[in-house]
């Protein structure tokens, strides 16, 4: 598995300290993954309206 760094604002990375029982790289990689499927997804429609 690859890692990678995200930067944050202070004011976020303080929000979030407040919930200390959240797995904050867990969030970050579902929301990618829900990302990258919805982009996947739009790219099929484009292709499926140009033909």
């Amino acid at each position: 598995m690859k890692r990678f760094t995200v930067s944050l604002p202070d004011g976020l990375k303080k929000e979030m300290e407040d919930f200390p029982d959240i797995n904050w790289a867990q969030v970050a990689k579902d929301s990618i993954e829900k990302k990258v499927h919805m982009l996947e997804e739009f790219e099929r429609f484009e292709r499926s309206r140009d033909n």
